[in-house]
This record gives structure tokens, C-alpha cells and sequence, in this order.
């Protein structure tokens, strides 16, 4: 008796390409965990700290931009 056919890659190929081949999506987010610099880890921290403010503030900041932009 013939042995059995075990793979084939026919077709596959082509099936593939139909759609395209894309690439994986990265995110648009630093993962924080695992082998980065400490150092930098706690400086995003604080500088992520910092950024919070309330609504006046931030207004304040716009227009202080808006006025050293003008000077430029």
C-alpha cells in the first residue's frame, strides 16, 4: 500500500498575499516593566507628575506658551 500524503505547502503562499502581509501593530505606549533603566523610569514618573494640574494652571501655561511664541 502507497504511503499517505504527510504536508503540503501548495497555495498557501498565494493565500497569504491575497490580503497582504502586514506588519504587527506596535504600541503606541512604553512598557515600563522588565530590563529598562531605573533611572529613567523614575524620572518619566515625576515628569508624569508634574503634568497634572488643574484647569487654571493649564490655561496659565497655554498662554505663556502663546506669548513666547509671539515673541519669536
Amino acid at each position: 500500500m502507497a504511503k499517505s500524503k504527510n504536508h503540503t505547502g501548495h497555495n498557501q503562499i498565494y493565500k497569504n498575499h491575497r490580503n497582504g502581509i502586514k506588519k504587527t501593530r506596535r504600541s503606541k505606549k512604553l512598557k515600563i516593566d522588565g530590563n529598562m533603566n531605573c533611572k529613567f523610569v523614575r524620572n518619566c514618573k515625576a515628569v508624569n507628575k508634574g503634568m497634572q494640574c488643574s484647569a487654571e494652571e493649564q490655561e496659565a501655561k497655554k498662554q505663556a506658551q502663546r506669548e513666547a511664541q509671539k515673541e519669536l
